[in-house]
C-alpha cells in the first residue's frame, strides 16, 4: 500500500467519524488475506475523542468491481447488515465504522470495521490438521462449535421487519425461500453464459420441483462456517464475520451451509475430522435446543446449498480464466468438488476430477493441509 492510500483513509475517517480528532493512520505490514471476492487488510489508527486518546486496529475490506464471484455482490448489503447488528448488540459482530461506495478513494469500494480479538478456524491450514483448534481437548472443540450454533440461533431470532427490511427484494416474490430460490434462478442464468452445465441444470430443476411450502422467513447469515466464526481464548464467540451472502430464508439454509463446509474440509478432502467436533446430528440438536425450532427438510436445503456453492465455483472459475491462470477450455467448470457433491445427492454420474480440476484448485483453497 502506498502512503497516499493511508493518507486518504485518514481523511475519510475524519469525515466519517467527526467525533474523532487528530487522526493518524499507521500502516501495518499485515495482509489479512484475499478471499473469493474481497481484499482484506488492517491498519492502526490513533485519535482522540471525548473520552481521551485511543489507538485502535481497524480492518478494511475492499471489494473489487471486476471478476464478480458472487452474483449481484453488494458491499452495501454487508454494510447494512453489520451496522444493524452492531446497533442491536445481541449478535457478536465487529464494531461498525463505515462504508465508502465511491471507487475513486482506494480504487474500489470498501468498508471499515473494528478489529476483533479472536481466532477463526482457518482453511489454510485446514483446521482439522493444523492451527489452534488442533491443540484443544475434544470437549473444548465441541464447546467452540456449540457456541457458534447458539450465536447463529440469535441471528435467526431477529424479526427481519425490525431494522432488516433491506434484505427484502421487492418485486422478487414473497420474502424468504421464494426470493432465495428466485435469486438462484437468476444466478444460474447469469453463470451459464450459454455453456453446457448439466449438473447445475439438474440441481436447479430439483430445487424448483421440491420447494417446501410455508418455509419460515428469517434473517440469514448466509455464509456461516468455522472460518467465519471468531472465538476468544475463553471459548466464547467474539464475532460472526463476512455477511456478503446475507438474505431472508428458512433457518435450515444456514445450518445446511455450515454442515456443507464442515464436511467439505474433512471427509470430502479425505481428511480425518477432529475428535470432539459435533456430528451432523449433534449440530442440529444443539441448534434446535438453542433456537427452540425444529428443523425440517434438511436434505432439500443441503441441495440448495450445494447448488449455491457450485454457482460460486463458476464465478471463481471465470475469475481464474480472466486472470490467465487457467484456460477457458478447462473442464473444471462442471467437474469440481461442488458439482461432485450435487451429482452424489442426485444419483448422477460423478464428474471426473483430473488435471484441469487440480489446476483450478491450485489458485484457491488447497485440498491438503
Amino acid at each position: 500500500m502506498s502512503a497516499n492510500v493511508y493518507g486518504r483513509l485518514g481523511g475519510w475517517l475524519a469525515r466519517t467519524r467527526p467525533d474523532w480528532r487528530n487522526i493518524h493512520v499507521i500502516p501495518k505490514d499485515v495482509q489479512i488475506g484475499s478471499g473469493f471476492s474481497a481484499e482484506i487488510f488492517s491498519i492502526d489508527v490513533t485519535f482522540e475523542d471525548g473520552e481521551g486518546p485511543h489507538c485502535r486496529t481497524l480492518v478494511v475490506r475492499r471489494q473489487p468491481r471486476k471478476f464478480e464471484v458472487v452474483f449481484g455482490s453488494d458491499l452495501t448489503l454487508q454494510a447494512n447488515m453489520m451496522a444493524a447488528l452492531d446497533a442491536r448488540g445481541d449478535v457478536p459482530v465487529p464494531p461498525w465504522i463505515g462504508i465508502e461506495t465511491d471507487p475513486e478513494l482506494l480504487g474500489d469500494p470498501f468498508l471499515v470495521m473494528g478489529c476483533v480479538e479472536g481466532r477463526a478456524a482457518t482453511q489454510r491450514p485446514n483446521y482439522n490438521v493444523g492451527g489452534w483448534l488442533t491443540e484443544l481437548s475434544p470437549a473444548n472443540r465441541h464447546d467452540r462449535f456449540a457456541g457458534a450454533f447458539r450465536a447463529l440461533a440469535k441471528v435467526h431470532a431477529i424479526d427481519w421487519e425490525d431494522g432488516f427490511s433491506f434484505l427484502d427484494r421487492p418485486g422478487h416474490s414473497e420474502p424468504g425461500l421464494d426470493q432465495y430460490v428466485g435469486n438462484l434462478v437468476e444466478w444460474h442464468a447469469h453463470a451459464k453464459q450459454g455453456r453446457d452445465t448439466p449438473i447445475l441444470d439438474a440441481a436447479l430443476a430439483y430445487v424448483l420441483a421440491n420447494k417446501p411450502a410455508n418455509a419460515e422467513a428469517c434473517v440469514l447469515w448466509g455464509d456461516p462456517s468455522p472460518a467465519n466464526t471468531m472465538w476468544r481464548d475463553d471459548g466464547s464467540v467474539a464475532a460472526l464475520i463476512d455477511w456478503e451472502l446475507a438474505a431472508l430464508g428458512p433457518p435450515e439454509l444456514d445450518l445446511a451451509w455450515w454442515l456443507y463446509y464442515d464436511d467439505l474440509f474433512s471427509r470430502r478432502f479425505g481428511i480425518a475430522r477432529l475428535d470432539g467436533l459435533p456430528t451432523r446430528d449433534e449440530s442440529i440438536a444443539i441448534y434446535e435446543q438453542a433456537s427452540g425450532r425444529r428443523l425440517a427438510n434438511m436434505e432439500y436445503y443441503d441441495l440448495v446449498v450445494a447448488l449455491r456453492t457450485a454457482l460460486i465455483a463458476v464465478g471463481a472459475f471465470d475469475r481464474q480464466v480472466s486472470l490467465g491462470n487457467i484456460s477457458a477450455e478447462n473442464r473444471s467448470l462442471d467437474n469440481n468438488f461442488m458439482t461432485m457433491i450435487i451429482a452424489e445427492k442426485l444419483g448422477l454420474p460423478a464428474p471426473e476430477l483430473g488435471d484441469d480440476f487440480r489446476d483450478f484448485m491450485r489458485n484457491l483453497v488447497p485440498v491438503d493441509s
